[in-house]
C-alpha cells in the first residue's frame, strides 16, 4: 500500500511518501525567511509560498503509484488549506487513488510513532496528550485511535505563540521559540521574575498575561544582555511550569500512565528535560516526538492516513476546516 501526504496548515509545504510503514520520502519547504521580517506568519504569503512551491515538492518525490492521498484539511490557514487540498485531489484524480482529509492536531499526536524512517504502532491507550505549537496548546483524553476528547485548551495565545511575541518584545527575531531558549540556557541567575500563568478551577491555559509581565519588565527596567538572558529563563520556566502542571493534574484525575508531549514547542530542551523530570519512565510511558518530526511535516500526515484505515475512520469528511477540532475526524 502506497501513500502519500500533504501537509500546508500554516507556513511549511510537505509531502511524504509511504509504503508499508516505511517514508520513502518526506519533504519539507520552510517559509520563514519569508515571515521573519513581519515577526511572524502572514496568511497571504504562506498561501502564495505554499502554491508556488507544492508542484515542484510532488514532482521531487517522483510518484509512480497511489494507493490514498491524504491532506491536512485543518485546522490551519483557510488559504494554505485549500491549496493542499487542490494538491491532493489533483493527485488523487490522476491515479485514482482514495482521498483522505487529516486532521492537523492528530497528526502531531501521532507522530511520536515515527521513529527515523520506520512507522511503529506504539501508542498505548487510555493517554493524555498536551499538544503544543505555535497556533495551539491543547490536552487531549486519548482512548484509542480516532477517540478523541479535549480537556482544555488555550484562552487566549498558543504557547509557541507566546513565545513569539515575547521574542518581538526583546528584539530577539522570529521564530521566537528557538531564539528564547538559546539565550535561556546562558542565564546565570536564573532567578524567578515571572509568575506561573495559570487557569483556576480548569484544564485551560493562559499566556497573554505573562506575555504582558514581560513587557511591563521590560518597559520598567534597564534591560542589559546579562538582564535578557534571566527574563528568558524566568519566561520559559514559567511556562514550562504552567504546562506540566495541568498535564499532571489531568493525568492524576484520570488515573493513566500513558503521556504524549507533541507538537512544534516540544523541540525545546528545557520543556522536554522538565517533563522528563516529571514524569520518569519507571512510572510512566512518556511518548515524545522525535525533534525533526516535532514541527508540522507530512510524515505525520501520513501516519494518522494509516491509522485511520486500520481503524475505519478514513471516510470523514474532505472539507477545509480551518477551526477544525479533535472529534471532527474521530469519535468523542
Amino acid at each position: 500500500m502506497i501513500l502519500i501526504a500533504i501537509e500546508t496548515s500554516c507556513d511549511e509545504s510537505g509531502i511524504c511518501v509511504i509504503k508499508d510503514n516505511r517514508i520513502l520520502s518526506n519533504l519539507v519547504y520552510s517559509q520563514i525567511d519569508s515571515h521573519k521580517k513581519y515577526g511572524g506568519v502572514v496568511p497571504e504569503i504562506a498561501s502564495r509560498e505554499h502554491s508556488d512551491k507544492i508542484a515542484k515538492l510532488i514532482i521531487d518525490s517522483k510518484i509512480k503509484k497511489v494507493d490514498y492521498v491524504g491532506f491536512t484539511r485543518g485546522p490551519g490557514l483557510k488559504g494554505s488549506l485549500l491549496i493542499g487540498k487542490i494538491a491532493a485531489m489533483t493527485i488523487s484524480n490522476y491515479f485514482d487513488a482514495k482521498l483522505i482529509g487529516i486532521n492537523h492536531l492528530e497528526g502531531h499526536l501521532l507522530s511520536v510513532e515515527i521513529n527515523d524512517d520506520k512507522i511503529e504502532k506504539k501508542l498505548k491507550f487510555p493517554l493524555i496528550a498536551l499538544i503544543i505549537s505555535g497556533g495551539h496548546s491543547e490536552l487531549w483524553y486519548v482512548e484509542n485511535y480516532g477517540k478523541y476528547s479535549v480537556m482544555g485548551s488555550t484562552r487566549d495565545d498558543a504557547v509557541g505563540e507566546a513565545f513569539d511575541k515575547v521574542a518581538k518584545i526583546l528584539n530577539l527575531g522570529y521564530p521566537g521559540g528557538p531564539a528564547i531558549e538559546k539565550i535561556a540556557s546562558k542565564s546565570l541567575r536564573r532567578n524567578k521574575i515571572f509568575s506561573v500563568p495559570e487557569v483556576k478551577d480548569s484544564f485551560d491555559y493562559s499566556f497573554s498575561g505573562i506575555k504582558t509581565q514581560v513587557a511591563y519588565y521590560v518597559r520598567d527596567n534597564k534591560v542589559t544582555l546579562s538582564k535578557k538572558k534571566d527574563i528568558c529563563y524566568s519566561f520559559q520556566d514559567s511556562v514550562s511550569k504552567s504546562l506540566i502542571k495541568k498535564l499532571k493534574l489531568a493525568v492524576e484525575k484520570y488515573r493513566v500512565n500513558n503521556i504524549v508531549v507533541c507538537g512544534g514547542v516540544i523541540a525545546n530542551s528545557y520543556i522536554r528535560n522538565m517533563i522528563m523530570e516529571t514524569f520518569p519512565l519507571n512510572k510512566f510511558n512518556v511518548f515524545l516526538p522525535q525533534k525533526n518530526y516535532s514541527s508540522d511535516n507530512a510524515a505525520m500526515i501520513g501516519v494518522s492516513m494509516l491509522r485511520a484505515i486500520e481503524h475505519n475512520y478514513e471516510d470523514e469528511s474532505i472539507e477545509i476546516e480551518p477551526d477544525l477540532k479533535a472529534g471532527s475526524n474521530s469519535e468523542i
